[in-house]
């Protein structure tokens, strides 16, 4: 008994040891690579169904071609078979014309055949048939023939039409349901996209109240001074430096500093920037020289559509500009009125229309 409870009791122990493994929520740079890489997919299988949707469109051509000639097939199948008929009435009319010829054993012989191909046979070792009786059994053996090659080769036609046609389909249906498939799992994506996005702005706001709860104060204060708002600015708060050198690493760097104030034409990240001076304080951190005007740095980069937008591209409006953080969505630095209004903040890409994208990486 002791030692079963030794062994319940080592049981249970190794029980508490194991360890569920915990995996890490993929990031938003895991997120855009995950769904670019199913848009390529979609975009490799929306050409292959293109492909498809044009051999069924040829197909079709061909079998309205088909169609004709099958009717047309029909028809000298009749006729074919009209022949077969006239000949075998005519064998008749040869063989009642012996008959009264008094040819009785050749009668005899050729009415005991079986079958047409029993007659044609035993007319062969007929030596005293006529050779025009002979031409015409020949003529009965070719029209034939003609009749049996006309027949398999419009169904040998017809089956491979079919087939084609029931193959060409089955991909189509694949096709289709891939892509759609392909679609939810972009749409997916999107929607994690924008939650990780969320959260990251959410973890940004919670980080300010609590590291600045007394600046509304001083803020105040400069401004009640007639200070132009530029001091007692967020420097103290911890910001990770850049890394990185595509597009999705200047989103992430910028994304941190929403938040922070708004000033015309200031350009720092952390004590008050204007919209140029935000894009332009960005890319500066990553070696890259913008000037301070939103007009100016539409001339910077290269162009691309919306459709093609990037993280890290600039997006820009009338007389304004963001810089686009994927999933529908730009951090920009906006107005003047306090935050979440205004500031540095995180809003949709089309909430203004846009007036052309740049690239800058």
């Amino acid at each position: 008994m002791r030692k079963l409870c030794k062994v319940c009791t080592i049981s249970l122990l190794a029980g508490a040891l194991v360890v569920t493994p915990v995996f890490a929520e993929p990031s938003v740079d895991d997120l855009e690579s995950s769904k670019a890489a199913a848009e390529s997919e979609v975009n490799t299988l929306q050409s292959e169904l293109s492909a498809t949707l044009e051999k069924i469109t040829s197909l079709e051509a061909e079998l309205k071609e088909k169609t004709e000639a099958v009717v047309k097939t029909n028809e000298e199948l009749e006729e074919a078979a009209y022949q077969e008929r006239q000949q075998y009435s005519d064998m008749k009319l040869r063989i009642q014309y012996m008959y009264e010829e008094g040819d009785g054993s050749v009668v005899e012989t050729l009415l005991s055949a079986k079958s047409f191909s029993d007659l044609v046979n035993k007319a062969e070792y007929v030596q005293n048939v006529h050779s025009y009786d002979k031409q015409k059994l020949e003529e009965y053996i070719k029209t034939k023939e003609k009749v049996e090659t006309l027949k398999n080769s419009l169904d040998t036609e017809v089956e491979n039409m079919q087939s084609k046609q029931d193959a060409l389909q089955e991909e189509k249906v694949s096709l289709s349901s891939t892509i759609s498939s392909k679609q939810s799992q972009i749409a997916q994506l999107d929607q994690s996209i924008q939650d990780a996005l969320a959260a990251a702005v959410e973890e940004q706001q919670a980080a300010g109240e609590a590291g600045g709860a007394g600046q509304d104060d001083a803020d105040a204060g400069g401004t009640e001074q007639g200070g132009s708002g530029n001091d007692g600015g967020n420097d103290d708060k911890p910001y990770a430096p850049p890394s990185g050198g595509n597009g999705s690493a200047v989103a992430n760097y910028a994304c941190q500093f929403v938040g922070n104030k708004y000033v015309y034409g200031g350009s720092s990240l952390t004590n008050g920037t204007d919209c140029s001076g935000f894009t332009m304080a960005v890319y500066a951190a990553f070696g890259v020289s913008l000037p301070h005007n939103d007009a100016a740095q539409e001339g910077c980069g290269r162009a691309v559509s919306y459709s093609e937008a990037q993280p890290g591209d600039l997006i820009f409006y009338g007389g304004h500009v963001g810089i686009y953080i994927g999933g529908g969505s730009i951090v920009h630095a906006s107005n003047s009125a306090p935050y979440p209004e205004g500031g540095i903040k995180i809003s949709s890409a089309t909430y203004r229309p846009i007036k052309c994208v740049r690239r800058i990486f």
